[in-house]
Formats: structure tokens, sequence, C-alpha cells
């Protein structure tokens, strides 16, 4: 009793005193402090949970676009590959359909030769029974005179006479029957060839072009076969491969490209100026030795916004020729030359054809020329060795030593004409313009130009018309029309040299 008695004052005091702690001023402050903490909390803790749930309503949007965006590209590249085998069916049909003509032209001609061969044989069958006709008549001539003859001397019977006298008129009409069959003959083979004539002309002309659609038709294949979806570069993937290439806008990038082995290296060296072997030269070699892309800028400060890009040549077994040109992203450079030493291929072709398409400027040039004339100048000083013999009269001797005075020029001449007829055929089989224009170059005189030394005329094929023609182009492309250049082979110093004409290197 007395236990619950004080704890139920106990109680009653606490309540007191807690009745006095709330009626406290500053608790009552703190309680109040404390209450709208409590509601900034909440409304904090409110607002984060609507921005989280608008976030997830939106990442829950750009997941939908993103699985819609998805099933476009899937259903792009599925109908791609449908265009492919379209164009390899396409390709093989008409490939097929090439060779069928092919034949069907070759057993043609076969026939249009056997029928001039069997002309010819009657002709001449013709020919040998007129003559036996002749012979008869001569013949059945002889003996109506010994009959005569024998008229006037020995008593024969008129019937006799007349009988071998209308023998000898039909041996005689034979004779003439057989002339005019001759003839008749004779005519029928000459039309007959020249109507054979006529249709091996057609066939030859019908071949050729069968040839060339056989030719497309295996480049085609030949990129079907390499097909693997390709797509023009985006935006993005051309502003990456420019920073993969430290492409710097302002500078002028400068591309060489072709098959390996064909001097691109060393040709960038004379263009840059430097001789092979100095700290600042492109790696050169008598085997392909650029594996990767390799970049160099022109020492020289007047030609300071010049960079040049050795490219690998493509068919090594480090660089194929599936998309070569759009996998070394050749489509970013200012201008490309295609650089070629023995032989014009169809990967040349095709760096043409996508030079085009991308509006790039492109040059065909042929390395080494110096060695090649040579080769052909020390071939022709051989066969006029080997035909020379010592009891030969003085005027054969004199024609020698004027064409053995000629044989540079000549050499240079032959080499200049043969490489330009096999390019420009090259291009028409492949449908390019065949006009344009192939400069013949030798690194060696280049690299004087370069230099601002004087090259002695004889020395000089391409080399100034190259730079003046790349330096105009690319002034047209990037900045504006450029002026006339004149280059002056006379003079040297910096006049000689075109990359200073006009102060372009230093705008």
């Amino acid at each position: 009793m007395g236990s619950s008695q004080s704890k139920s004052a106990k109680a009653a005091v606490d309540e007191i005193n807690e009745r006095k702690i709330r009626q406290n001023p500053i608790v009552l402050r703190m309680e109040k402090k404390h209450q709208e903490e409590l509601e900034s909390l909440q409304k904090d803790a409110e607002k984060r949970a609507e921005a989280d749930e608008k976030l997830r309503s939106r990442q829950e949007k750009q997941h939908q676009k993103n699985v819609v965006l998805l099933q476009s590209q899937l259903d792009q590249e599925a109908e791609a590959r449908r265009a492919a085998e379209d164009l390899h069916r396409e390709a093989e049909q008409k490939r097929i359909k090439a060779e069928q003509e092919a034949s069907d032209y070759a057993k043609q001609a076969e026939k249009a030769q056997k029928a001039r061969d069997d002309a010819v044989s009657a002709a001449e069958k013709a020919r040998t029974a007129m003559e036996e006709a002749e012979a008869r008549a001569k013949s059945e001539h002889r003996a109506r005179d010994e009959a005569e003859v024998e008229r006037k001397n020995a008593v024969l019977s008129a019937e006799e006479f007349r009988d071998r006298e209308r023998s000898a008129r039909d041996a005689a009409a034979k004779a003439e029957e057989a002339k005019e069959k001759f003839q008749r003959l004779e005519e029928k083979a000459r039309l007959t060839s020249e109507e054979t004539e006529d249709e091996l002309q057609k066939f030859k002309v019908e071949r050729e072009k069968t040839e060339k659609e056989l030719a497309r038709a295996h480049r085609r294949e030949a990129q079907l076969a390499d097909l693997q979806p390709v797509h023009e570069p985006t935006r993005a993937e051309h502003e990456q491969t420019k920073n993969d290439r430290q492409y710097i806008e302002g500078r002028l990038h400068l591309a060489i490209a072709g098959m390996a082995g064909s001097g691109k290296s060393s040709l960038i060296n004379a263009f840059r100026g430097v001789s092979k072997g100095t700290a600042s030269a492109a790696a050169t070699g008598v085997v392909e030795t650029t594996r990767t892309i390799g970049r160099y800028e022109d020492p020289h400060p007047d030609r300071s916004k010049f960079v040049w890009y050795d490219i690998p040549g493509a068919g090594t077994a480090n660089v194929g020729h599936t998309n070569y040109f759009i996998k070394q992203g050749l489509y970013i450079f200012d201008a490309i030359i295609v650089l070629f030493d023995s032989r014009f291929v169809d990967a040349d072709i095709t760096i043409l054809e996508n030079c085009k398409k991308f509006n790039i400027p492109a040059f065909i040039v042929r390395s080494k020329s110096d060695e090649h004339i040579k080769a052909i100048a020390d071939e022709m000083r051989e066969e006029l060795d080997e035909d020379e013999s010592e009891d030969e009269d003085d005027i054969r001797s004199k024609d020698r030593e004027a064409r053995r005075t000629r044989i540079d020029a000549d050499a240079k001449e032959e080499y200049i004409s043969v490489t330009r007829q096999n390019v420009r055929e090259n291009l028409q089989r492949a449908g390019l313009d065949e006009e344009q224009r192939i400069y013949l170059i030798s690194r060696r005189t280049l690299l004087r130009i370069v230099r601002g030394k004087q090259v002695a005329q004889t020395k000089l094929i391409d080399e100034y018309e190259l730079i003046k023609d790349v330096m105009a182009a690319i002034k047209e492309r990037r900045i504006d029309p450029p002026p006339p250049f004149k280059a002056d082979p006379a003079k040297s110093g910096s006049y000689l040299n075109p990359f200073s004409w006009g102060g372009w290197g230093r705008r």
C-alpha cells in the first residue's frame, strides 16, 4: 500500500516536471524547430522520390527508343545483305550471259571462217575444172583439125564428120560453161570472203565489248565477294578517322597510295625535300616497308602547312584489298596520289573510282622513270651492238652511230608512249576518264626541284607539271583558284621551288 502511494507520488512529480519543461519557451522553440526540420526532410524525400520516378520514366522511354533504333539497324543490315546477294546473283547472271555470248560469237566466227575456207576450196576446184575443160577444148580443137585433115585426105562419111564436129562444139560449149561457172564461183568466193571479213570485224568489236563487260563483271564479282555490307562513313566515323590520323584543320593533308613496293616512301621524302637515311625521312626499301599509316610533316618552314601520309600498299599479308579505301580512311584527304611502278592494277582503279565518288582530286603517277628509261636504253644499245659487223659499209656504220646518239631520247619517248597507252587502256576498260593525265617522274629529279636546284632539260619528264597540278587542285578545293604557274628549268633558288610560289606555305 505504501509502495503504491510512493509510485503515484513519483508519477505526479514527473508529470509536474514534464509540464514545466513543456511550458519552457526554449523547449517549445526547439520542438518547433525539430518539427520544421522533420517536415523539410519529408518534403525533400518526396521531391527525391518524384525526381527518381521521372528519371526512371525517362530511362524507360530512352530504352524503348534504343530498342526501336536497334531493330531499325538490324533491318537495314538485313536489307543490305539481301541487296548484296541480289547484286551477286545479277553479276553472276551477267557473267554467264557474257560468257555465253562470247561462246556464240566464237562459234559464229568459226562458222564464218569455215564458210570462207569452203568458198576458197570451191573456187580452187572451179579453177581446176576450168583448166581441165580448157585442156579438153584444146584437145578437141586439135581433134577437129585432125578430122578436117583426115576429111580432106580421106574419104569419110558425112555422118562421121558431123558427129566429130558436134562433139567438138559440145566440148567448146562445156569449156565455156565451165569457165562461166568458175567465174561465178570466184565471184561468190570473193563476196563470201568480204562478208567473212565483215563478220570477223564485227566479231572482233563484239569480242572486245564482251571482254570489257567480262572484266567489269569479274571486278564487280570480286568486289561482291569482298562485300561486308559496306556503308559510307558517318559524320562520327569521319571525325574519328580525322582524330586517328592527327588531322589538323587549316593544314593540307596529302596521301600517297598504291601497291606494295611502288616507292611511296621515297616519293614522300622527295616531296618533303629530304634524303633517305636522314632522321625525318620515311623508311624505304626494296620491299614494302610501310605496315601502318605514316604521317610526315614538311620540315621546310615555307611548307609547314603540308602533311604527307604514307599509306600501306594493298595486297600484302598485313593489308588486304577488301574495303581498302574506307579502312585506310582515304576519304579525309585533300588529294591522293595513286603511285605505281611496273603495273597499273585493279587496286589502283578501285582507288580512282572511290576518289571520284568522294570528289577527291586524284593523280596517277608512275615512279622510278629514270630507272625504266635506262633499262630500255641499255636494251637498245645491246641490240645495236649485236647488229654490228666488221665488214659493213661506211653508210651503215654512220647510220648506227647516229642511232646510238639518239638512244637516250628514243628510250625516253618509247617509255612515255607505252606507259600512257597502257594506263589509258586500263582506264577505258574500267569506264573511267581515259584522258586523265598520267605523270611520269623520277624521285631524284623531283628532289632537286623541291630543293630549288637546277635540273637539266633532258632529265625532266612530268615533275614540274605534277607539282603544279597538285598545288592547283588543292588551292581550288580548299582556298581559291591558283595563279598561273610558270616553271623555268634554267633558274634555281626559291622561284624554281613551286611550293614557295605565291607565299602558299605562309598562309
